[in-house]
């Protein structure tokens, strides 16, 4: 990751981390990847390899999961840690024509 790109992305997940209500720790690993401790739970964020299709890894006790965007890392983030909170989809969708 590039610098930048590190302090952002750990920025956003500590604001995250504040935000869900879940008190946890976020540390630099030695291969460049983000670890997340919270309670007894462990969640581990890294760039992919370059020949996958997607941008992140994030893996925790039971697998790795592919992430193509930050949000994504966010809603594999939040599901590793806290499995009772049930996600909600946003459509947003233009209004129906005026009647005139």
């Amino acid at each position: 990751m590039s610098s930048e790109l590190e302090v952002a992305v750990e920025a956003l997940l500590a604001h995250s981390l504040d935000a869900w209500r879940v008190c946890a720790n976020i540390s630099r690993e030695a291969d460049g990847g983000l670890l997340i401790v919270a309670a007894d739970k462990r969640v581990h964020i890294a760039r992919a390899p370059p020949n996958l299709p997607f941008r992140w890894a994030v893996a925790d006790a039971e697998r790795t999961r592919g992430a193509s965007s930050v949000t994504g890392v966010l809603r594999h983030v939040r599901a590793a840690l806290d499995p009772n909170h049930r996600s909600v989809r946003l459509r947003i969708e233009p209004l129906p024509p005026a009647s005139s």
